[in-house]
């Protein structure tokens, strides 16, 4: 009896054996197709700098989601701050990191500064979509070259987006060594500063025989003088003319 107990014993372990092995065998086969699979997801992905925007968003959303009620009926779009330290003067990036995420729905008037890093919300906001207002500038001619005016306007449209060129002329004298900034109503001395280092002017007040520009609303004025060099043409040359063009 116990001779036969034996032989069944032995004969289980001969099937059992196989099925062991057969399951070993799908079983790793299972794990080499999942890895298989999703480094095809990967690689798909890569070539597809849209899809891996598309998962990140995914992602985010999906965290975000945790938090609080996002809005259904739009896409949002997603942003990731690169330069923290220039965005610090904005409220809404007072906090800021390198590397956190903005979202921002348009229609739902909402914008979320998320941290990845610590899954953690930062900020929420509501998106202004208006255009920043521009202050107007007159631009005056404090030189004996044509035509310095209308170079500077265009370089100025190249670099500041934030004034607008409303009204050129000549200015009262044609001799002025430097470029004159100046902030006609007091509140635009930041920009004004801004305009005086990139044509390396300088900040004044209205010199004394020079008329201000007939338009109210105009909060700078800039004369230019034989220091400034435009980047929108070769350094001007000097015109015979006594009464240059603006």
């Amino acid at each position: 009896m116990e001779e036969e107990d034996k032989k069944t014993s032995k004969f289980g372990l001969k099937i059992i054996a196989p099925i062991v092995a057969v399951i070993l065998i799908l079983a790793g086969i299972g794990g080499t197709y999942y890895f298989y699979i999703q480094n095809k997801k990967s690689q798909a992905l890569l070539k597809d700098p849209t899809a891996v925007q598309q998962a990140e968003t995914k992602e985010i959303l999906k965290k975000l989601a945790e938090f609080m009620i996002l809005p259904t009926d739009e896409e949002p779009s997603v942003a990731t701050v690169l330069d923290a330290g220039q965005l610090k003067s904005q409220p809404f990036f007072a906090q800021a990191e390198n590397g956190d995420k903005v979202i921002v729905y348009t229609k739902a008037d909402k914008a979320i500064l998320y941290r990845p890093g610590t899954n953690k919300i930062v900020n929420v906001s509501s998106v202004n979509l208006e255009q920043p207002a521009t202050v107007k500038a007159a631009v005056y001619n404090g030189t004996k070259t044509s035509g310095l005016t209308t170079r500077f306007a265009v370089d100025i449209a190249d670099s500041i987006s934030s004034i607008t060129v409303v009204s050129k002329a000549n200015a009262k004298r044609s001799d002025y060594q430097k470029s004159i900034v100046i902030d006609l109503t007091g509140q635009n001395t930041e920009l004004a500063q801004q305009i005086a280092d990139l044509i390396e002017g300088e900040l004044g007040s209205l010199p004394e025989g020079e008329v201000k520009p007939s338009d109210p609303n105009t909060g700078l004025l800039i004369i230019l003088g034989a220091d400034y060099v435009s980047s929108a043409a070769p350094s001007p040359t000097p015109t015979a003319s006594p009464t240059p063009t603006p």
